[in-house]
């Protein structure tokens, strides 16, 4: 079997030879539309976004009976948009070593450490958490972690510069990370498109206590295990008050981090793997019984 990740000229030209030779196939959809238009700033035309996933399945997926995708929400836009074959829902997965574990602080004990992970980018609401912290009642105690690069760093750094205490960016290896995750208070996901966070599910699973924002543009809300970690989505405000009420509430933050770790397992990349090989053997067990793609 071969298995396409992208919709792009190399793999339609793949997958065509897989097909002239008798190959079973099957392809992945992760390249979510509003990621483009988004960052064009068109995030109102829905249109855009409809017109990309009727495209994509007449240019590519349309020649697959089986689609994998990284969450439930890109599963039901694909429906949403007419996507008829088989589709499997399987978590890109997160690695064993993302864990609850001591480990040296590399964060400041007397502030209250916030992360968040990912690409500096518009989409991804780094400015929102930064605003957040800033009409928080304990904004002087507050210390934000941005772990990542991208084009809206300049603009970030900026904004940051007014605050108490000015966030601290890094890009950190896998160790650094999970040192740096394990040292700290709370993770917050403010981005408004996402096909899945991995960032959010390595945060989890080690144990911090995740705060995100329930855009209907986002899967990452289906990690959230009650409305204390979610907020309104472009809503500094509102993510203020739920900042503020993890810091007021400790001994329940403390309980939480336990159920978050517990479900941080469910989503190991061993049982990802589990799930893929059988989306494999149906996808080669159809090839079979169909005598090949028909066409």
């Amino acid at each position: 079997i071969v298995h396409f990740f992208l919709p792009f000229p190399f793999e339609r030209k793949a997958a065509k030879i897989a097909r002239q030779m008798g190959i079973p196939t099957s392809a992945a959809f992760h390249l979510q539309p509003e990621n483009i238009t988004y960052n064009i700033h068109c995030e109102k035309v829905e249109l855009l976004s409809v017109g990309f996933y009727r495209f994509a399945h007449r240019y590519f997926y349309k020649d697959f009976n089986h689609i994998h995708c990284p969450s439930k929400f890109i599963a039901g836009e694909l429906r949403k948009n007419g996507y008829k074959q088989k589709l499997y829902v399987i978590s890109n997965g997160v690695d064993d070593e993302f864990r609850p574990m001591e480990v040296e602080k590399v964060t400041d004990p007397e502030k209250f450490n916030i992360l968040m992970i990912g690409r500096l980018s518009y989409e991804k609401k780094q400015d929102i958490l930064l605003k957040a912290v800033e009409r928080s009642k304990y904004a002087d105690k507050i210390q934000v972690y941005l772990a990542g690069h991208g084009p809206c760093e300049k603009a970030l750094r900026k904004q940051g510069e007014t605050m108490k205490n000015p966030p601290i960016f890094g890009f950190y290896t896998k160790e650094e990370l999970i040192r740096l995750i394990n040292s700290c208070d709370l993770y917050v996901h403010a981005a408004y498109i996402e096909s899945e966070a991995i960032a959010c599910m390595e945060a989890f699973a080690c144990g911090l206590v995740p705060v995100i924002s329930n855009s209907p543009k986002s899967a990452t809300v289906q990690f959230a295990l009650d409305d204390r970690s979610l907020f309104e989505a472009d809503n500094p405000d509102d993510l203020a008050r739920k900042i503020d009420y993890w810091i007021e509430n400790p001994e329940m933050k403390a309980i939480m981090s336990t159920k978050y770790a517990m479900q941080g397992n469910t989503y190991r990349v061993s049982e990802s793997v589990k799930q893929a090989e059988l989306m494999f053997n149906d996808a080669i067990n159809d090839f079979k019984e169909n005598g090949g793609y028909g066409r």
